[in-house]
């Protein structure tokens, strides 16, 4: 019985795996078509964030610093003028000491000198006799020649006359003819004594002068800065004895660029180094000495400019002056202006008013990207007039209240969306850097 099921069993089993796939294969090709379609979702726009600033319209200061080393206005080197040995020396004629103009700082033995004054005034004596008995030998031998003259006119007549005789005629021309040859040596020897006298009186100037040299005076203020020579030492003549810096005047000699100086003199300078040099003494300056406690400052004017620029640093030296710079002083908190000195030199121009500011790093290549009414982005074009200090000061392209972005931008594309948030740091820096307002003065 069981060997007549099996095959009928095994037939079943076949069309069961038969219709399962069958219906299997409908199920997948009818699923599809009984599937809903997918709903379809409106893509949304993603808004970038950005800094960026309201642009402002400032009075603008233009400004750049330079740095230099602090030497006197004048210097004094004392030359021993005459030879001698040094026989005193003021307490103020040391390194560092401070003597006020017409202070006696050193003298040298003067007893050769007041010796060859009293020789020189001695034959100057001697000359004034001889000119004296000179003169009035002269007025005596022309008294004398006056008579003889007029005795040789009377004896002329009487010759005429026949009441003398040739003989005693020609001996009245002789004594005519020696009166006036003594008179003549007599004026030669009143203007031979002349000269002489002049001489003397040279020579008397000479011996006062080279007493006076024997004491050195400080001709202006001056601070001592080297002494070479002591008590009881022999100076030679021309021997450099000591050195002083003036103190009525420091000057510094900063080197600037000249592009960065233009921006400084554009109301002067219209582009040639003339100009540039005629602008910048225009410029207001100061001097700044910074160090790790506190900041010390000078106001100061400039002189003039150098006259070369620097071939291997494209640099101009301008130098500025501070006016008594010692005058200020007070230990421990204000240092006066001490030569070589390495000070800071800022050079600030004229208000340069109603100028539109951005962040110098806010333009790129001739750029800005402003955020319009609709917060897209705009790529504007823009000319910039100059750049300093971290500031572009813009001619054309920007007006006052437009929204500039500050951030680096990855990606700048036209229209994108943006959602600015206000840079009020930056806005502030830029105001500071271009105003100066809120600087030490």
């Amino acid at each position: 019985m069981s060997e007549q099921q099996t095959p009928v069993f095994r037939w079943k089993r076949k069309l069961g795996m038969i219709i399962a796939i069958l219906l299997g294969v409908a199920l997948l090709i009818l699923a599809p078509k009984m599937k809903s379609p997918p709903k379809q979702s409106p893509v949304k726009e993603q808004a970038v964030k950005v800094h960026s600033i309201t642009v402002p319209i400032l009075d603008v200061v233009a400004r750049s610093t330079g740095f230099g080393r602090v030497t006197p206005g004048r210097t004094w080197e004392s030359v021993a003028e005459v030879s001698g040995q040094v026989v005193w020396i003021a307490d103020e004629l040391r390194d560092g000491r401070v003597a006020p103009a017409g202070t006696e700082l050193l003298r040298i033995e003067d007893a050769n000198y007041r010796l060859a004054l009293a020789q020189a005034e001695a034959q100057l004596q001697s000359s004034e006799v001889k000119q004296k008995t000179a003169r009035d030998a002269l007025v005596i031998a022309q008294k004398n020649f006056t008579l003889l003259q007029t005795e040789f006119k009377r004896q002329q007549k009487l010759s005429a006359q026949g009441s003398v005789s040739k003989t005693v005629l020609e001996s009245s021309e002789r004594q005519v003819l020696t009166g006036q040859n003594q008179v003549q040596e007599l004026q030669n020897s009143l203007a031979l004594n002349s000269a002489e006298h002049q001489a003397l009186i040279a020579q008397r100037e000479a011996a006062m002068l080279d007493l006076q040299r024997t004491v050195k005076i400080a001709p202006f203020d001056v601070r001592i800065t080297k002494v070479n020579i002591g008590t009881a030492q022999y100076a030679n003549k021309g021997q450099l004895m000591f050195t002083g810096d003036g103190l009525e005047v420091a000057e510094i000699e900063a080197q600037f660029s000249v592009g960065i100086l233009r921006p400084l003199i554009r109301k002067q300078a219209s582009g040639d180094d003339s100009n540039v040099r005629a602008g910048a003494t225009q410029l207001n300056a100061l001097v700044r000495l910074s160090s790790s406690s506190h900041t010390v400052e000078w106001p100061a004017r400039v002189d003039r400019v150098a006259g070369s620029i620097d071939p291997l640093t494209q640099t101009i030296g301008v130098i500025v002056v501070v006016d008594r710079p010692y005058d200020s002083a007070s230990p421990g908190e204000r240092p006066p202006l001490l030569r070589d000195t390495f000070v800071e030199v800022e050079l600030r121009s004229e208000p340069i008013e109603q100028q539109i500011v951005v962040p110098w790093s806010a333009v790129h290549d001739g750029r800005v990207y402003v955020v319009d009414n609709e917060s897209r982005l705009e790529l504007r074009e823009v000319t910039v007039e100059f750049s300093l200090q971290g500031y572009s000061v813009i001619a054309k392209g920007l007006k006052p209240g437009e929204q500039v972005i500050t951030s680096d931008l990855i990606t700048a594309l036209e229209d994108m969306l943006l959602a600015p948030q206000e840079d009020k740091k930056t806005r502030q820096r830029i105001i500071l850097k271009a105003t100066g307002k809120g600087l030490k003065k």
